[in-house]
């Protein structure tokens, strides 16, 4: 497990332990001689963490706005925004490694079936072949392969070894299938109903058994190469559909920057608030951890939630809570925090692909900061607005850059995207 230490944390304890001679002193010491703590540069975009910071020291509670009676909160995507990869993705992607299924084939089927049409699905989702393919036709395909996976490997409480599996034909075609499945659902009905699906393949699990596959999900991908892979299905298995590829981008990295800021803005009396699409227990594991130097509190975590039957986790989602994608994520921020501190969020950081009704749903926030990348349709006029309003004195949206070849951030608002080599802006 790779360990991160805050660097704040490291830097206060340095400076306690020298500072100790001059404790007899104390007497004399005027704490309006300390300034406020501020954000370390790390690889922020100057002009975006001059902005980030001039909002903390105006609304944070060494400043005469401070309410403490509605406390201030900042809102986070964490996908692709408080870390570099995605981690419901990350999680799918290690339960087909592993094939890491619970549910029976009858209960499995059910829940394949989504919108599962006999028309042919467009371009480019078609076989290796460049014939046409329909999800039908590729569930029939996949149940076949689930079925003779669980025929040969069981269902187990724990995840397969990988290399059990690795050489499977039958593994690697479902493995491929799947992901296939997958894109082409959000390429045809659109990222929430993709989302839902995605998030209800953990059904059959009790919130233990997927605590202990996201650490081992975020392990491994904490420890892979940054890089694009191609699943393909294996010559002679085909199936009825026929033979399928997709490719999926490995990349799973902490961001320094970020977990400084969470430190920071708690240092200020500003809370910050996770609402994230991916599952909430997946999201609270990572976002709360010391190890990886986040440390948000539980609480303070929102994200997708499934119903429960004894521990175990079923494929409806909670039916008094709404699903955090779109509006959702709005509907979670007006009934778990402006419902109480009567306030909206002061700042809104994200990168998620989710996001747009959350940006444009609170004009009252000071700083909306977005993190370049290539996102969603909705999400593109936020992005360049963004690029131009680089040039003004106080923007309200601003964007912070990152190269996605090596997962960390840039100092500037341009991009490098993955596989490329020059910095890009929206």
């Amino acid at each position: 497990m790779p360990l991160f230490l805050p660097r704040r944390s490291f830097c206060f304890g340095l400076a306690g332990s020298v500072a100790l001679p001059s404790l007899a002193n104390a007497h004399s010491f005027d704490p309006s001689d300390v300034p406020p703590p501020a954000l370390e540069t790390l690889k922020w975009a100057p002009k975006t963490r001059a902005a980030i910071q001039a909002v903390i020291n105006e609304h944070g509670h060494y400043s005469e706005n401070y309410d403490v009676n509605r406390r201030p909160y900042a809102v986070f995507d964490w996908d692709e925004t408080a870390i570099v990869g995605n981690v419901q993705d990350t999680l799918f992607h290690y339960m087909l490694d592993h094939f890491s299924f619970l549910l029976p084939t009858s209960d499995f089927r059910h829940l394949i079936h989504t919108h599962a049409s006999d028309r042919p699905l467009p371009k480019p989702f078609t076989t290796i072949k460049g014939k046409p393919i329909s999800l039908s036709l590729l569930v029939q395909d996949i149940l076949e392969d689930y079925s003779s996976l669980a025929a040969r490997y069981g269902h187990l409480p724990h995840p397969l070894p990988r290399e059990t599996i690795v050489q499977d034909a039958v593994a690697q075609a479902f493995r491929a299938r799947m992901v296939f499945f997958y894109q082409a659902l959000r390429a045809t009905h659109g990222g929430e109903e993709a989302q839902r699906w995605l998030i209800r393949l953990l059904a059959g699990q009790t919130i233990t058994d997927v605590l202990a596959m996201t650490r081992a999900a975020n392990e491994w991908g904490l420890g892979q190469s940054i890089g694009q892979i191609t699943l393909r299905c294996p010559e002679g298995r085909a199936g009825e559909g026929g033979a399928v590829q997709a490719t999926i981008v490995q990349a799973l990295r902490l961001t320094p920057e970020m977990s400084d800021l969470f430190q920071i803005l708690q240092e200020h009396g500003i809370d910050p608030i996770i609402c994230t699409s991916s599952l909430e227990d997946c999201t609270a594991f990572f976002a709360t951890s010391s190890e990886y130097g986040y440390n948000i509190r539980r609480e303070h975590v929102f994200g997708a939630r499934l119903d429960e039957h004894k521990h175990v986790l079923l494929s409806t989602e909670s039916a008094k809570y709404p699903f955090p994608y779109g509006s959702g994520k709005t509907a979670i921020i007006h009934k778990y925090l402006i419902a109480k501190r009567q306030r909206p969020p002061l700042m809104v950081f994200a990168g998620e692909d989710s996001s747009a009704h959350l940006l444009s749903s609170f004009p009252e926030a000071s700083l909306c900061c977005l993190i370049n990348r290539k996102q969603s349709d909705t999400m593109q006029p936020f992005l360049k607005e963004a690029a131009r309003l680089r040039s003004t004195e106080r923007p309200r949206l601003v964007l912070q850059g990152r190269d996605e070849n090596t997962g960390e951030w840039l100092p500037e608002e341009a991009s490098i995207f993955l596989g490329e080599t020059e910095p890009t802006l929206p």
